[in-house]
């Protein structure tokens, strides 16, 4: 891979991916905060894709939504 090609995330649309995939399962924006033992702004900040969740609070995300990190990802 050419280092000028190298991926890079965009944090808005993982943020799209993120709303969307919480929308679309059975969980509350309350109860994806509880469950990564966070607050409801911090989901809020992740969906509107102005943060990226931390390592550790994608992997969970990717198990509680049953997805991949790959596909909560989005890359530009």
């Amino acid at each position: 891979m050419d280092i000028c090609t190298a991926p890079v995330i965009d944090v808005v649309a993982t943020g799209a991916v993120i709303g969307n995939a919480i929308r679309n399962s059975d969980y509350s924006v309350r109860d994806v905060a509880g469950y990564l033992g966070t607050d409801t702004t911090s989901i809020y900040r992740y969906m509107r894709g102005d943060v990226l969740p931390s390592t550790d609070r994608l992997l969970m995300l990717s198990t509680l939504l049953g997805m991949t990190i790959n596909d909560l990802l989005a890359v530009a």
